[in-house]
Formats: C-alpha cells, structure tokens, sequence
C-alpha cells in the first residue's frame, strides 16, 4: 500500500498511487488527487487515463498535470496551485516518488503563499523530502511575490 505523507493542512504527497490505496486515502480524507507523472516512465505505470476512470469512479477529483525538470515552468506550478487551491477538502499530489509533487507544493508556496524558503524547506523536510538543493530557487520564487523586488 502507498504511504501517504501529510505535507500541511490538507495537502498530501505519495509515491506511484493507484485504487488499491483507497482506505489510506480516504482515512486521510482525501478528496481530490493530482497525478505529476507523464505516462510512460516505468512499463507498468497506470495510464493517466486509466488511474483517471479507477479514481473518479470512486468519487476523487482527478487532474493530470505531468511534469519533469525539462518541462517545469511557472505556468505548471500555476496550474498545480489552482488545481490544489480549488479543491474543497484535502488533495494528495503524487509521481514515482513523490518528490517532483514535493517540489511543486514547494514553488506553489514560494510563489504564491507566506511561508519564507527556510520555513518551505523545514516543511519539505519535516515529510520526508530534502529539498535544499532548491533553497536558492525558492527564494528568487519567494522574492517574486514581493512588490517591487526584482530579481537578478
């Protein structure tokens, strides 16, 4: 079964997920899930589509939002924010790992929350996920979210 890895009020991570995880799901009262992974990575990865139909069919909110560090931008963290900030009830985001889903929780509160970068990563680290290699990234993101800071 997955391990699901409360992250902050209502927001979870997990490695690859599918419907057997149901009852840890639902004990966590998730309502909503975010799947980060393209399809294709690993030969017996679910399709999008297919972890689609099984979770919606169990009454989950179900977005895709693929991503790797090729195609990270801010417009998928924008995206993963509103799909995350939307949701009525607790959203669990997950990936083979559950760092790249990490990540994007990280940069969507750089960005778009209070937290400064050093509370960001206590968070992140606090889970499980040791995102330090990110720290200087996360404060130009943070930065951003100030009127009149420019960044280098």
């Amino acid at each position: 079964m997955a391990v699901v890895i409360k992250v902050d009020e209502g927001f979870f991570v997990a490695p690859q997920i599918d419907a057997s995880a149901i009852e840890e799901l639902r004990a966590a009262g998730i309502v909503a899930i975010i799947n980060n992974r393209v399809d294709g990575e690993e030969p017996e990865q679910p399709t999008a589509a297919d972890a689609s139909a099984a979770f919606e069919r169990l009454g989950f909110r179900y977005h895709h939002l693929p991503v790797t560090m090729a195609t990270l931008s801010p417009e998928i963290v924008e995206r993963f924010r509103s799909a995350w900030q939307e949701t009525e009830g607790p959203v669990l985001a997950y990936c083979r790992s559950g760092m790249r889903s990490m990540l994007l929780w990280a940069l969507a509160e750089a960005r778009y929350g209070t937290r400064s970068a050093a509370e960001i990563l206590t968070k992140a680290e606090a889970a499980g996920f040791d995102l330090s290699s990110a720290d200087k990234l996360l404060q130009q993101v943070a930065a951003m979210r100030r009127p009149g800071v420019e960044l280098p």
